[in-house]
């Protein structure tokens, strides 16, 4: 049986400076359900498991015994202090609360190229909408279908991460009654970009923030420009892609992990009159986005029945998108194997952290490398029971040691370290057993997809051993692959130089691997735990 409590919410950050707000709270549920209810919360990183530590609060009175997650996550004096985490809390008393929540980074959305913002500005000529459909965001691009020309851009969060930041928390959320709701609210904002695409080519306006429009805002259009609108076509990973089309997440999130639907898909959205593709992808880990990816860095095998064995005589290409989670390619001959691996939040720190994945390698190398962790991650005295505050200055983009007394620092505690140095293991692993499977050849190409490959330091991921010495020099980021790969296959669609059959039989093709069912992984992963780069191996 419930019994309610009044609860003081104190948000210090209030746009109109300190503010108090009175709720009631269910002393059954975690005060996170609460704050997410009454609006007070906008995300939940990790689905509420505690282990991402971003909702942090602090109980002026009356804070509930910490539990297990909590104790590790906060030094025993601010657990006095009475700092809990949201998702963890369960009050029993009448209470005051300061929420100290800390913010995710703001995200910079890799696109493919700057757009013109001309919209389109010449009737006689087509266009494809390529999407990129994220976890965490959604980049939309208008493309000429004829010149690959980008003439407009429009990009967003995601809005399905307020049921948390990764894929298990999206497949929970959709298989305990959210679905629905996810899917609408994903189509809301591929609708929103539609409509400013519209709106920007028949009013010639460069409004970017059109997101609250109805079927009266529509009517105003003149949709006599849907006519040079060839196509939509979207890549998601295996999730996104079913939540987005409908399709039942269960078999996701428990083994053998059996998708629905991976087959090229096609549908319509109401209102317009052209098709909307959804790229096909290989298995539930490796979904169409990698799929959209290699198909732009044309490593798909070719239309044939036959496959020639892998050989190490002849260069290979290795194709990686790092982020939550880590999928891999290897393209050897005219054969190519795939895998994932789940990387988690470590490429961005942890909840003292709250920096790009990016910034966090730069940031391990370089303390590497003074000496304030050695090789197998332990921080040395006096950083090892507090945790180091640094700042990366950027004048010269140069990592700085600074006291815990300076505000904005960026703080890293030893569980920090630890779970990147999980994180850049299995990956390494990974890397491993694909180069294996495919004969040890020689790599001449290392693509780095995404966002965290466009602005990864090749050298610092080196240091770290995330990346073995001899890819150092044929590394190169490859931007969106997901949104380039999505325009190249809508246009390829569209002009017939490949269709649904011939498209899956190339996919179907391709050699799919689950790590954790190799005999090696275990051992490598152990291996490569070090920030050694294998060295003793």
């Amino acid at each position: 049986m419930s019994e309610s409590i009044n609860i003081t919410i104190i948000i210090e950050d209030a746009p109109n400076g300190h503010k108090e707000v009175n709720i009631a709270h269910d002393k059954n549920m975690t005060l996170m359900s609460t704050l997410l209810k009454e609006g007070l919360m906008s995300v939940d990183n990790c689905g509420g498991r505690g282990t991402c530590g971003r909702c942090r609060i602090r109980f002026m009175t009356y804070a509930p015994i910490p539990t297990g997650l909590e104790r590790r996550t906060f030094s025993p004096e601010e657990l006095r202090q009475g700092c809990r985490l949201a998702c963890m809390a369960k009050p029993q008393n009448d209470c005051a609360i300061r929420l100290e929540f800390i913010n995710n980074r703001e995200i910079d959305i890799v696109t493919v190229a700057q757009s013109t913002l001309e919209g389109i500005s010449d009737n006689k000529k087509k266009h494809i909408i390529a999407v990129d459909l994220g976890t965490t965001t959604i980049a939309m691009q208008l493309v000429e279908l004829e010149t690959g020309k980008v003439t407009d851009t429009y990009c967003a969060m995601n809005p399905q991460r307020v049921y948390g930041s990764d894929v298990l928390s999206r497949i929970q959320a959709a298989n305990s009654g959210q679905a629905d709701s996810m899917k609408e609210s994903v189509w809301k904002v591929i609708s929103d970009g539609v409509y400013t695409f519209l709106n920007i080519s028949s009013n010639n306006t460069s409004s970017r923030n059109i997101t609250n429009h109805n079927k009266a805002d529509l009517n105003k259009t003149d949709y006599s420009v849907q006519s040079n609108i060839d196509c939509i076509c979207i890549a998601g990973n295996t999730t996104m892609e079913h939540i987005l089309m409908g399709l039942s997440t269960e078999g996701l999130g428990k083994s053998p992990f059996t998708p629905v639907e991976l087959g090229l898909q096609k549908c319509v959205m109401p209102g317009y009159n052209f098709p909307i593709y959804i790229t096909p992808g290989i298995s539930t880990f490796v979904g169409g986005d990698i799929v959209a990816g290699l198909y732009h860095c044309n490593l798909l095998p070719p239309l044939t029945e036959e496959v020639s064995e892998l050989s190490n005589e002849t260069g290979a290409q290795l194709f990686m998108d790092l982020g939550t989670n880590g999928e891999m390619a290897i393209k050897s001959g005219n054969r190519i194997i795939v895998t994932a691996t789940a990387a988690g939040p470590a490429f961005e720190g942890g909840a003292g952290a709250a920096v790009p994945g990016s910034d966090m390698i730069k940031i391990t190398a370089s303390l590497l490398e003074q000496g304030i962790i050695d090789e197998t991650g332990l921080l040395s005295e006096p950083y090892f029971d507090d945790g180091v505050d640094i700042a990366i200055q950027p004048a010269s983009d140069s990592i700085c040691i600074i006291g815990r007394s300076m505000s904005n620092n960026i703080h890293l505690t030893q569980s920090d370290i630890r779970t990147l140095q999980m994180a850049k293991a299995a990956v390494r692993a990974g890397i491993d057993i694909l180069c294996q499977k495919a004969g040890n050849p020689k790599i001449d190409n290392v693509y780095l997809a995404g966002g965290f490959g466009y602005y990864l330091d090749v050298n610092a991921a080196v240091t770290i051993g995330l990346l073995p010495e001899n890819l150092r020099d044929c590394t190169q980021a490859a931007g969106n692959t997901s949104l380039a790969g999505a325009y190249d296959i809508g246009r390829d669609m569209l002009t017939g130089i490949v269709n649904k059959n011939t498209l899956e039989k190339r996919i179907q093709q391709i050699e799919s691997i689950n790590l954790a069912q190799e005999d090696d992984f275990d051992r490598l992963y152990i291996s490569y735990l070090n920030f050694d780069n294998g060295r003793n191996t």
